[in-house]
């Protein structure tokens, strides 16, 4: 029943209706495609008869040094380079496939050339008109900058830009109907899309929304089209659990850029484009699982592919690569720091950084004169860590401003559960990676290091970029309290609940649990709408949150709300009704929540002001 509340769209009368679509009576044969096999300048090519002239006219030395032809990199990694070739004839795409170590070429021995596959499924998509790249040719043996590679040409698709780009660009649209309107049109042509290749036994296998491209062919005229076709399942009947699971790619970015509404509107278009394609294709086969039943489908493969992806990002922030390195130090110190930032977080300068592995050796030789005068500044010297604040210059850049954080023990139980494996600071490395790879908002980890004798930690430290210009939740909503006025401060608030609702939220949603979640350990860094980062990372643990657990971490986030901000019970309300609003999720939950909340808030004063008096019985403050 949950689930078919959820599903329940209504339209309101300021909603313009969808057009109606007519119904597909038939889909003309898939069109023969014909292809040629010659030696042109020198390179043999299998390619479409259509385009022979034009790789006959081109040199050899375009294909094997492009730059010196006024070729632009498009990207580049180990496996493959993609540059954009400008002809007379028009824009082209060269994508080079190197085989890499012996496993590559042992694949390629037995596949044949990555190129190959590719050739194929765009061959295959331009049989039965699916939006893709057209391809021109391909050649198996191609040299570039002395480096053997496989070639694969295809038609420039232009003007056009990546699905995720172009999502965020009409999120962002000044006129919000203008906005809405343009979504709903982009999600009926991509939801189309997507039936007609399934019903063609087309099936791409890595479909996410930066391998999907948006042409504009006219005045809100949209056209999406798959790229990066290597990876397709061919010219066979799609079961359903491999529909789900290809939906369930594409949602993975969706979660978290768009709102249940728009993904279930796209669900409804999907199955409704997927019933008018079900009778033109040989491979066309009816959907077994009811909406509601997909629906359920889909929220639970997008958790377990989430969980999967987010593991694999964990694993790779201890080990050497592409963006992280391993360190070894002088005096037995041991850690990890990063190369490159994959994911931006707003107000972060290392960001756009690139940082050796000699760099960060030479910076960390002696890890400790980071926590010491002059040098650095001491920000909090307690029972439980030294904290300070120093800075760090890169080759290229300006000094970036870092806290060290090196953990103590406060008691004999402390002592001895920090001398084990992980340090506290290794923890924090680890919560603050796997946060960012969650596309949850932290204060970036930089650099961990720790001193060991076998398992047991000696000593270690922490170090995380600084985030300029931030106020923490606690003091942002006092503020905000005495500069507004009361309706504008109203209206502040009511923006504002459901995003922090959606930060919590995703953390609990994520796996994780903040064993201290309350105001003063959420830094804003912007006002309007606000972002948000996580600080305090020792009260974060990456165990499978339970529902309990989220009721008590919103529990100590009431409890913590500064009482002379105004923060009211309707606000409260408010908020409990975004957090508990999710994709296939009740609209009563928050009712049941309130209640069971209300119970742990006030156990949580009552426990706090026990708390207080001991501690200023012990420490003489608290």
């Amino acid at each position: 029943m949950d689930v078919l509340e959820a599903t329940r769209v209504t339209r309101g009368p300021s909603q313009p209706a969808q057009p109606v679509q007519p119904p597909v009576s038939r889909v003309e044969a898939p069109a023969e495609v014909e292809t040629r096999t010659a030696t042109l300048a020198g390179i043999q090519w299998t390619c479409l008869a259509e385009f022979e002239s034009l790789l006959a006219a081109q040199p050899a030395d375009l294909w094997r040094k492009p730059q010196s032809h006024g070729g632009t990199r498009v990207k580049s990694n180990p496996r493959r380079s993609v540059w954009r070739l400008q002809t007379p004839a028009g824009a082209f795409y060269a994508k080079y496939f190197f085989a890499g170590d012996w496993r590559g070429r042992v694949r390629n021995a037995w596949r044949g050339p990555d190129c190959l596959a590719e050739w194929r499924s765009g061959l295959y998509a331009l049989r039965f008109a699916l939006g893709a790249p057209r391809p021109v040719g391909y050649a198996e043996q191609v040299e570039i900058d002395d480096q053997p590679a496989s070639l694969l040409v295809t038609q420039a698709l232009e003007p056009a830009r990546p699905l995720s780009a172009f999502w965020l660009a009409l999120l962002k649209d000044d006129d919000p109907r203008r906005g809405r309107e343009d979504r709903w049109r982009l999600i009926e042509r991509l939801a189309e899309l997507i039936a007609r290749a399934h019903q063609a036994g087309f099936a791409h296998l890595d479909l996410h929304a930066a391998n999907v491209l948006v042409l504009t062919r006219g005045p809100r005229h949209y056209a999406p089209a798959f790229v990066d076709l290597q990876s397709a399942r061919l010219d066979a009947p799609l079961p359903d659990e491999l529909v789900v699971r290809n939906l369930t790619q594409l949602n993975q970015w969706f979660r978290r850029h768009s709102s249940s509404a728009d993904r279930l509107r796209f669900l409804r278009a999907y199955c409704r484009w997927r019933n008018e394609y079900e009778h033109a294709f040989q491979h066309g086969r009816a959907l077994r699982l009811s909406f509601p039943e997909l629906v359920a489908a889909l929220r639970t493969a997008a958790d377990r592919h989430a969980r999967r992806l987010w593991a694999q990002r964990d694993r790779s922030a201890l080990r050497d690569g592409r963006y992280f390195s391993r360190l070894q130090l002088p005096g037995g110190w041991r850690g990890h720091a990063v190369r490159a930032c994959k994911r931006g977080v707003h107000g972060s300068r290392s960001a756009q950084l690139q940082l050796s592995g000699d760099w960060w050796r030479e910076a960390l030789a002696d890890p400790l004169r980071l926590c010491r005068p002059p040098l650095a500044e001491i920000c909090k010297d307690s029972h439980s860590a030294l904290v300070t604040r120093c800075e760090l210059t890169p080759p290229e850049g300006e000094p970036i401003p870092v806290i060290v954080k090196r953990p103590r023990s406060r008691d004999g139980r402390r002592r001895l559960r920090n001398l084990l494996a992980p340090s506290r600071s290794l923890r924090g490395w680890r919560v603050g990676c796997a946060l960012l790879n969650r596309d949850l908002g932290a204060a970036r980890p930089l650099a961990v290091v720790e001193r060991r004798l076998g398992p047991i930690v000696l000593d270690s430290v922490l170090l995380t970029e600084v985030v300029e210009r931030a106020l923490d939740l606690e003091s942002w909503l006092e503020r905000k309290s005495t500069e507004l006025a009361p309706r504008a401060w109203a209206r502040c608030k009511r923006r504002n609940a459901a995003v922090l609702a959606r930060f919590v939220r995703r953390l609990h949603q994520c796996g994780l649990t903040h064993r201290d979640c309350k105001a003063s350990n959420i830094l804003v860094t912007a006002d309007e709408p606000p972002e948000l980062l996580w600080i305090d990372l020792d009260g974060i643990f990456r165990t499978q949150a339970t529902q309990d657990d989220g009721w008590r971490a919103l529990a100590r986030l009431w409890v913590s709300l500064p009482a002379d901000a105004g923060v009211t019970r309707t606000d409260c309300a408010r908020f409990l009704k975004a957090y508990c609003a999710r994709f296939g999720g009740s609209r009563d939950a928050w009712r049941d929540a309130w209640r069971r909340i209300a119970a742990l808030a006030q156990a949580k004063r009552a426990q706090a002001e026990t708390r207080r008096a001991w501690k200023l019985r012990r420490y003489g403050r608290v």
